[in-house]
């Protein structure tokens, strides 16, 4: 094979000698990415500024970015979601470890988490616990768990668009497949839910002498991700 080079791009291109295939580009890998519409049903999208963020920070390609030093400026955004933006029940707890576990799969590579989204119905405290995935595709070690408590002020209609937001930019790196769990420690907390049968939520009692599993729930609640592209 003997290398010759294009007079128009700075690159090799491979010349066949009669002995081998002529070599072809692959083809490009694509990711779907949306501008914000407000529908977000099982998407992965870039929002505008003024959604949760304005300014802008570099990124690193191929690489994590770096933990953002405090008023860090940003300008861009993947948000993880499931649902359709149209609440329409409340979830609610009915103990302390009855547990609703969303599954978020991130596009490739590694990623820094900024924040979590929650739409809440009611007041009251809960318990944010980020998993990692296990070799049988369920919620395997757990990463990190916050408390949070919701207050009056943090509560949503339903359709006033108020979401209550949790800052993650201390936890490591994500890669791959993330769950969140989110369960009741004190009050009434409730969460809004959509209709949206995404195949990605699920419930389970964390008390070891419960019968009850990991169990596929239909309706979604609202909850979503943000990690930097």
């Amino acid at each position: 094979m003997v290398l010759r080079k294009r007079p128009d791009a700075a690159m090799l291109q491979p010349v066949t000698t009669g002995r081998e295939h002529e070599a072809r580009r692959p083809a490009r890998r694509r990711t779907h990415v949306g501008a914000y519409t407000g529908s977000l049903l099982s998407s992965v999208l870039v929002l505008p500024v003024g959604f949760f963020f304005v300014g802008c920070i570099l990124v690193t390609l191929g690489c994590a970015p770096a933990v953002l030093p405090p008023g860090a400026r940003i300008s861009r955004a993947l948000v993880l979601s499931h649902d359709d933006n149209r609440a329409s029940a409340s979830l609610k707890f009915p103990n302390l470890t009855y547990e609703s576990i969303v599954r978020f799969e991130l596009p490739d590579g590694k990623h820094r988490a900024l924040r979590l989204g929650l739409m809440a119905a009611s007041a009251g405290s809960v318990a944010i616990a980020f998993y990692e995935n296990s070799v049988l595709e369920t919620p395997g070690e757990e990463m990190r768990v916050i408390n949070r408590d919701l207050a009056p002020d943090d509560v949503s209609n339903g359709k006033d668009g108020r979401w209550a937001l949790e800052d993650l930019r201390d936890l490591p790196p994500l890669q791959g497949v993330l769950w969140v769990g989110i369960r009741k420690v004190g009050g009434d907390p409730s969460l809004w839910t959509s209709a949206v049968v995404s195949g990605q939520v699920y419930l389970r009692d964390r008390n070891p002498g419960s019968a009850l599993g990991l169990l596929p729930v239909k309706r979604t609640p609202m909850v979503r991700l943000e990690v930097l592209p």
